[in-house]
Formats: C-alpha cells, structure tokens, sequence
C-alpha cells in the first residue's frame, strides 16, 4: 500500500490526473463537451513535465528526506515515465496542424527550462515569477488544449482562464509557504515578501474571489468547490504533512469532476 501510495504520488500520477479534473471542468463549462483523447492529453502532458521537473529535482538535492531518497532511487524508471508520455502525446497531437501545434512552444519552453538552467539560471530562479510560470502551464493546459479539439474560440473563454490562472495560484501559495526555508531567498515568493499567515490569508482571498466569478458564471458546483478549497487552505499558514500538500491539495483538482456527475 505504501509504495503504491508513493508511485501515486512521487512518481506524479495523483497530480496528472489533477489536470484530467480541472480540464474535464474547463471543456464541459466552457464547450459543453469533453473529449477521451484530450482528457488523455492533458494526463501525459502533465505527467511527463512533472516527472522532468523530478528528474531535475534529484540531480540537484542532496536531501536525505524520503521523497528525494525515493527520487533518487527511482530515476530510470522516471526517465521510461517520461519518454513513454512523450512519445504518445506526439502521436495523439500528430493530426493537427503545424500552425495550431505552435502554441505550444510557449508551453514547452517553460516546462524545459523552469528547472533546467539557461544562461546560469533557471527560470523558477529568476525573482517573483515562479508562481506565475505554475499558474500559466495550468491555464494553456486545462483550457488551450481543449480549444485543439473544439475550436470554438469566444470572448467568455478568458473568464475561464482569469478563474483557473487564480484558481491554481491559489491552492500553489501552500507549496509555497512550505518551502519559504528552503526555496533562495532570491526567489521572492509570496510568503517571503509577506510571510506565512498573510501569505495564507491572501491565498483564501484568492479562492473566494474565484468562488464569486463562478457564481456570477452561474456555475454553482465550482462556488461551492472554490470555497472549500479555501476551507482546506486556510490551514496552511503552519507546517502541515507532506499528506496534505501532495494528496489533499492536489486532490482538490482529481476530484472536480465529481460535480457533474450529480
């Protein structure tokens, strides 16, 4: 149960199948209808850039804590991971257009880059805009990607992506606070400008107010979703388990679709 509990959550299925959640959400609300293969998508995509970042992560800590003793036992079959998801995601996009694949390029740069250094630094490095990095991945995932298969461009789409961009800087800010001792102080997070409680309390602020924008979309299960959300992180402000971060905060995302199917 344990080691499956750790591939799950180490080897970043929980966490892809976080983006399954928010971009079922996003297609159903924003298009009214949702695809397997985009679904799929979104799962490789994110499985594959998370496992990068992971691989990164274990060349450049020397921790002795369980998630990067794990990492470092584990690179091999995170690179297979990697390649795997890869390679199928190139064969579901393969159909499409050169000039719809060239959004992706903004994409894929920040995925390459966030972790491994260009120039000496890598992009999670340069001051203030890690989160930002964070919540625009989300957003081109869980709403561009399913613009790939349904096309159906309108104005009322950027609402959707001002709620998700918000959405995830607000359940990352916890990530954040977590890691105010050991991310660079060079870094300026949220929580090392303002510290922990403010941080969290800006992170519930956040949360409420994209509670408000789904309301007034008069889409009331992500209110409802939102609020709780902010209930779950307003516990941030202290320490908590790896649990609650890597299961219970990414858990807010796997379980999204579970209001439409009430």
């Amino acid at each position: 149960m344990v080691l499956l509990y750790r591939w799950l959550i180490y080897g970043n299925f929980w966490i892809a199948l976080g983006a399954v959640g928010l971009t079922y959400a996003n297609s159903m609300m924003i298009y009214g209808q949702v695809n397997a293969r985009l679904l799929c998508i979104a799962f490789l995509i994110t499985l594959a850039g998370y496992n990068l970042q992971r691989i990164r992560r274990g060349k450049e800590t020397n921790s002795s804590g369980q998630k990067d003793n794990w990492l470092t036992k584990n690179t091999f079959p995170l690179v297979i991971i990697l390649l795997i998801a890869f390679c199928i995601c190139v064969y579901f996009l393969i159909d499409f257009s050169v000039y719809r694949l060239i959004i992706f390029t903004p994409f894929l740069c920040i995925v390459i880059f966030y972790r491994w250094p260009i120039l000496g630094i890598s992009l999670r490095d340069i001051p203030f805009i890690k989160i930002l990095l964070i919540s625009f991945c989300w957003a081109f995932v869980t709403i561009f990607l399913p613009d790939l298969f349904f096309g159906k461009e309108s104005f009322s789409a950027w609402i959707y992506i001002f709620a998700s961009f918000l959405y995830i800087i607000g359940i990352t800010i916890p990530f954040d606070i977590r890691d105010i001792d050991l991310d660079k102080r060079s870094k300026k997070t949220i929580p090392q400008l303002f510290g922990k409680k403010i941080a969290c309390l800006l992170a519930v602020i956040i949360l409420l107010l994209v509670a408000f924008v789904f309301l007034f979309l008069t889409h009331d299960f992500m209110f409802y979703h939102c609020l709780l959300s902010a209930f779950i992180v307003s516990f941030a402000y202290k320490n908590r388990l790896e649990w609650y971060y890597s299961f219970i905060l990414d858990g807010l995302l796997v379980i999204i679709p579970l209001y439409f199917l009430s």
